[in-house]
């Protein structure tokens, strides 16, 4: 498998290619849209939506990403990557996105970040009946247990009441 590794110009595209590769994953760094062939795509991000959204649309990599995932096609958002694949963001005074995701990117309420380290425990049994384990099969294991590293003012609010969804911090509030 090899993995294509959007690179718009800013953001932690080393670290994303690094941690690929750690776990022998073979990447590429995609600078250009005509270069994306790979079945797995990953939209690394780091600065605010509306510049993001910008230089997506510039290069044309956010019709061939939709295009990309409705023939089939897997695509990761890290951070900035995974918001921009919401239908909103409120960053920036409000931005479109790709509309992939039933979801709205807000501020984290009372100018507050979330800013550290975090526990994540993902019981297997509690994602039975999800759509993305019953299809991937992501582990073997019973109990995904590690530690998360958030650095963030806005939290995204998935409207899909079919899918699979963890808090990360009690200072999300759900919006309406």
């Amino acid at each position: 498998m090899k993995v294509d590794v959007v690179d718009l110009g800013s953001g932690n595209i080393r670290s994303v290619k690094n941690w690929i590769e750690r776990v022998n994953i073979s990447s590429r760094r995609v600078e250009n849209v005509s270069e994306l062939k790979s079945e797995v795509i990953i939209l690394p991000g780091v600065g605010s939506a509306g510049s993001y959204m910008a230089r997506l649309k510039e290069a044309s990599f956010d019709d061939a990403i939709i295009q990309h995932v409705k023939s089939g096609g897997r695509l990761i958002g890290i951070c900035l990557g995974f918001q921009i694949m919401s239908s909103f963001s409120a960053e920036d005074g409000g931005v479109k996105g790709l509309n992939l995701i039933d979801a709205k990117v807000h501020r984290i309420s009372c100018n507050k970040t979330h800013n550290g380290w975090e526990e994540l425990r993902l019981r297997k049994n509690l994602m039975n009946g999800q759509s993305f384990n019953d299809s991937q099969k992501l582990s073997r294991k019973t109990l995904i247990d590690g530690r998360v590293f958030y650095n963030h003012e806005y939290g995204l609010i998935n409207n899909d009441a079919d899918a699979f969804t963890i808090p990360v911090s009690s200072s999300l509030e759900r919006y309406t």
